[in-house]
């Protein structure tokens, strides 16, 4: 997962700093910045549903008492 992000990263600094004016760079930024947030958000949704099982797992285990 954070290969993929790195590598998005890379490619959202090389449009940042060849865009031809600073409004598009700003736009860039923006936009950019926004679909980096998203991709870091889909790529890690397995990890985070993972730990919300396990979390779960947890709960439901020291709720049940023993028998």
């Amino acid at each position: 997962m954070y290969i993929v992000f790195i590598a998005l990263a890379y490619l959202w600094f090389m449009m940042l700093i060849t865009a031809p004016s600073v409004g598009k760079a700003l736009l860039v930024a923006i936009v950019g910045g926004g679909l980096l947030a998203l991709a870091f958000y889909i790529l890690n949704t397995p990890a985070r549903l993972r730990r919300a099982r396990e979390l779960e797992r947890a709960r439901d285990d020291v709720a049940r008492p023993e028998e």
